[in-house]
C-alpha cells in the first residue's frame, strides 16, 4: 500500500504486482493517513481508553481504594491504552486539547463529578493532587 497526496505519480510494483494506493491504513495498531496528521489515531486511542475506563469503572470509582491507588490504576491501565504509539504523533494545538480534555474526563469520572456540577478544572486537579498544565 502507498499513502500519498499525489495520486497520479506513484506507481510501485513488486514482482509485477502494482501496489494499491490508499488514503489511510492501519499499521501496528496506528492509523497512517496521507496527510500525515494523527487526529484520527488520537481519537481512536481515546475511544479505546474510554471503553477501558468504563469496563473498569466499578474499580476506578470505588470508595474502598485510596486516591493514590486509583490514580496509579488510571495512569497504568487507561493512559497506556490512550497513549499507545504517541511517541510518533505530531501534536498541534487541537490534538493537545483533545488529550487534555480526555485527562479531565478521567479525573471527573473518578471523582464522580457530574457534568451538571459547576466545578472548574483547576479544582478537579487540586482534588486529585495533580498538576494542571494548561
Amino acid at each position: 500500500m502507498v499513502c500519498s497526496k499525489d495520486f497520479e505519480n506513484i506507481n510501485i510494483k513488486m514482482d509485477d504486482y502494482a501496489l494499491k494506493q490508499v488514503s489511510k491504513f492501519k499499521y501496528l495498531g496506528s492509523t497512517i493517513t496521507e496527510d500525515g496528521k494523527n487526529r484520527e489515531d488520537i481519537m481512536q486511542r481515546i475511544r479505546e481508553a474510554k471503553v477501558m475506563f468504563n469496563n473498569k469503572k466499578q474499580l476506578l470509582c470505588s470508595n474502598n481504594l485510596s486516591l493514590a491507588i486509583k490514580k496509579t490504576l488510571i495512569k497504568t491501565c487507561i493512559w497506556s491504552v490512550a497513549l499507545y504509539g504517541s511517541e510518533t504523533w505530531t501534536l498541534g494545538k487541537n490534538e493537545g486539547r483533545v488529550i487534555n480534555v480526555f485527562e479531565i474526563w478521567c479525573w471527573r469520572r473518578k471523582l464522580k463529578i457530574k457534568w451538571t456540577d459547576r466545578i472548574k478544572n483547576e479544582e478537579v486537579f487540586q482534588r486529585v493532587k495533580e498538576e494542571w498544565l494548561l
